[in-house]
Order: C-alpha cells, then sequence, then structure tokens
C-alpha cells in the first residue's frame, strides 16, 4: 500500500537515478527524436526501469540511450510482452477549462497488468504499488500538454505501462534470471476512430469476416495482438472502422458446437466475441436489458466493460446479464443496439454489421449479407455519454474506481526539474 513516506522516497529516486549521468547526442538519437515528434504525440518523458541497474527507475526523453536497446529482443521477436492500455483524461468545468487530470480506471488495470504479468512468469524489479505510482508521476510530468490538441481543445492522453524479457540469451524459452524490462509511455491520441463525426452521428461500422478467437487470452500480452493487427487491417482494407471476431463455438440446435469450421456454417450459428482490441456489449429488443459475452469466448476481460456492466448502467437503471451474443439473435431483431466498449475506443455505438467473405489476399471481399444496420438507440447513447461526462469529471463517477487524480503541481515541479537537466545535455 502506497504512503506518503513511500510516494516522497520514490520520487527522490527519480532524481538520485540522475545523478552524474552524461550523454552527447548523435545522429541516430536525433533520427529518433524527429521520429517520436511525428508519432508519439506530445511525448517529452519515458519511465523506465534501468538496464544496468534494474531496481532503479529513470525518466528520459525517448531519444536517449538509457531507453535505446538493440532491435533483437526477446519480447520483439517472440512476443513475450505484457502491457496495459490505459488513459488519462481532463477534469473539465462548464466552460470545458481544463481544471485537474485523472487516470482512468488505474486500480483495476494495475491489477490486470499483475494478472498478465503472472501468467508470463514474470517478476518486475518493483513493488507493483511503486509501478503503479510510477504510472501517475509520468502522468503527472506531462502535465496538461498530452491532454490538449493544437488548438488547445481537450483531448485524451494515452498511457502505456509495459515489461517483458528484453536483451538476453536466445532461444523462445526463457532462462532463469532473464532480466524484464518495465517501462511507462504517455503520448496523445484523441479518437480511436478517425472519422469523429460520422461515427459519432451513424455508429461504427464493423464487418464479420469468420475470424474466430480460437486460444483463451490470459493477459494483455503482445501475442495476441500480431493476428489483431493484421485482422484490424482487413477491416479497414475493406473500408470499416473495425472487425467483429466470433468465439471458436457456434450454438446449433441449442448447444455450444466447437466443431464448426466452414464459413457458411459459422455464418449461421457463429457468436460473437469482441474486436481486436475492445469487447461488445448488445441491448435486448425490450430497450432496458444488456447482454455482455462470457470469458469462454476467449475476450481478455476488459476494464471498461467491466465497469459499464457492474456500475454504470446499473446506475442508469439497466438489467446486465452475461450470455451469449449470437448471429442469429441479431437476425431475428432481439437485438437491437451494439457497441464496441473499450480503453481505447470508450463506448462507441455500432450503426452497420456487414459479413463479408474474404478473398485470398485480405485486400478485398464479397459482401455476403448487412447482418445489422440501424440508428443509435437512445440506450446506447444514454451509456456512451454517462461514460463520457464520467471521465470528464462533469458527473460523479458511478463507483471510485473510476477515477484516480494525479499530482500536477509536483508534475510541473518535476518537469522543470527534468528540462533543465536534459536541456544542457541537448536532448530537449
Amino acid at each position: 500500500m502506497s504512503t506518503d513516506n513511500n510516494i516522497a522516497n520514490w520520487r527522490q529516486e527519480y532524481r538520485d537515478s540522475l545523478t552524474g549521468w552524461h550523454e552527447d547526442v548523435n545522429k541516430v538519437q536525433t533520427h529518433y527524436a524527429d521520429l517520436v515528434g511525428k508519432s508519439w504525440q506530445k511525448t517529452k518523458y519515458v519511465a523506465r526501469n534501468l538496464p544496468f541497474a534494474p531496481e532503479k527507475v529513470v525518466m528520459c526523453p525517448p531519444h536517449s540511450i538509457l531507453n535505446l536497446a538493440p532491435n533483437q529482443q526477446h519480447r520483439a521477436d517472440y512476443a513475450t510482452g505484457a502491457w496495459e492500455g490505459s488513459s488519462a483524461e481532463a477534469v473539465l468545468d462548464k466552460n470545458n477549462n481544463i481544471t485537474g487530470v485523472n487516470v482512468i480506471l488505474h486500480r483495476p488495470r494495475l491489477a490486470r497488468f499483475a494478472r498478465s504479468l503472472k501468467s508470463r512468469g514474470y517478476n518486475i524489479a518493483m513493488p507493483l504499488d511503486k509501478f503503479g505510482q510510477l504510472i501517475l508521476d509520468t502522468v503527472a510530468i506531462h502535465g496538461t500538454d498530452a491532454l490538449l490538441t493544437d488548438d488547445g481543445v481537450p483531448t485524451r492522453a494515452y498511457i502505456r505501462p509495459s515489461a517483458g524479457s528484453g536483451v538476453g540469451p536466445w532461444g523462445v524459452s526463457l532462462t532463469p534470471g532473464y532480466f524484464i524490462e518495465s517501462s511507462v509511455l504517455v503520448f496523445r491520441w484523441g479518437s480511436y476512430f478517425p472519422d469523429v463525426a460520422r461515427v459519432d452521428k451513424e455508429g461504427a461500422r464493423a464487418v464479420i469476416t469468420g475470424g474466430q478467437r480460437m486460444f483463451p487470452i490470459v493477459g494483455k500480452h503482445a501475442s495476441n495482438y500480431g493476428a489483431a493487427s493484421t485482422d484490424g487491417s482487413l477491416a479497414r482494407n475493406l473500408k470499416y472502422d473495425e472487425l467483429i471476431y466470433l468465439a471458436p463455438y457456434g450454438i446449433k440446435n441449442g448447444e455450444l458446437d466447437f466443431s464448426l469450421r466452414g464459413f457458411d456454417e459459422i455464418m449461421r450459428h457463429g457468436v460473437l466475441s469482441d474486436g481486436p482490441g475492445e469487447e461488445l456489449l448488445a441491448l435486448l429488443k425490450d430497450g432496458e436489458t444488456l447482454i455482455y459475452p462470457p470469458m469462454r469466448v476467449n475476450r481478455l476481460g476488459g476494464t471498461v466493460l467491466d465497469y459499464v456492466v457492474r456500475h454504470l448502467a446499473p446506475a442508469l437503471g439497466f438489467k446486465v446479464r452475461e450470455q451469449d451474443i449470437t448471429l442469429e439473435q441479431i437476425r431475428n431483431g432481439e437485438i437491437i443496439g451494439l457497441a464496441y466498449v473499450g480503453n481505447a475506443v470508450k463506448v462507441t455505438p455500432i450503426g452497420k454489421i456487414d459479413i463479408i467473405r474474404p478473398t485470398a489476399d485480405s485486400l478485398s471481399g464479397e459482401k455476403v449479407e448487412t447482418l445489422f444496420e440501424a440508428p443509435i438507440h437512445p440506450a446506447i447513447i444514454k451509456i456512451r455519454d454517462q461514460f463520457a461526462a464520467e471521465i470528464c469529471g462533469k458527473k460523479p463517477p458511478s463507483h471510485e474506481s473510476l477515477l484516480t487524480p494525479v499530482d500536477l503541481e509536483w508534475g510541473k515541479e518535476f518537469r522543470s526539474y527534468l528540462d533543465s537537466y536534459w536541456g544542457k545535455m541537448g536532448l530537449v
């Protein structure tokens, strides 16, 4: 459990770890500084444990040599990394002025990060509560910079804590004592879907191509996302906003059937699982009951979905239950509203779902059926708007786990120290 004394000591370590360090900027660092400026928008500092002193934490510019390593790393080549996706949101007054910053669902995501590490057999070189404070402090030193667009409109900062096997011996299996890196990255990232106005008005356009979640997801691991990246790209190649995966089973004659494989049979009896990086929520035709998939569909177990179904939706008067979402239910009109739910997408209504039989090259496909198409249901809008209002402080949270404030006053002071320290070396 973090105490004020713990936090003060950890923050002193941030300073102490830099004592005596010096580096001269070279052309490689300049190259990476340019790339970071174009892609990791507003990222000034990365927090990470030092390769040569794993128990110590350093806050350095992304292009500092303290943050550079050979690209042949175990976590990259074998996808052995574990990570989290989180967000920092501005607290807004009635005039949309920023009055504070919160990290969203910080404790639930830290708990999931712990599960992800455990399932990989990883032990990071610091207590989890210290790592959790490091996340908050990394957000704090970025302050409101990463929460404003270039024209000053409040937006979101994305947070990427990660850990995994770094540079070390070759081989698929990790050897005892393999160095486990950990780091925290913060950058500006507004809406997950680029066409904000259309998606807000019409909902996302989703596509089902027959892809199934065949293996259980036991943590938020890099290995989950290689195929997801390819499948998400397929959806965009087909001019859709996002993909929907199907479960590893269908429901045939009222029974779970794990033997379904042919495209036509899967599309008759299929069950929805999730998206490449988000969960699904459905509204039944009574307009007051929400259903969400059981874990057996091989979904991750999203923190936003958990918050919505356990706290937000019941507070709004909805009935909620865990239940398979089938293609048959959608075709029969038993489901009248759907949404993607997750850290990146927040609560995004789905306005249309097409079934596409993709070609072998996955660059095109034959449209088989429009499975669902409807205006956004008012109930889904109500949930979307309530969540948006809660994360920016315009409405009280449905549960205290939603918002964890960051210390902007300390962040501003330490940011000044970092800017001076690294500025003398020409890195900022």
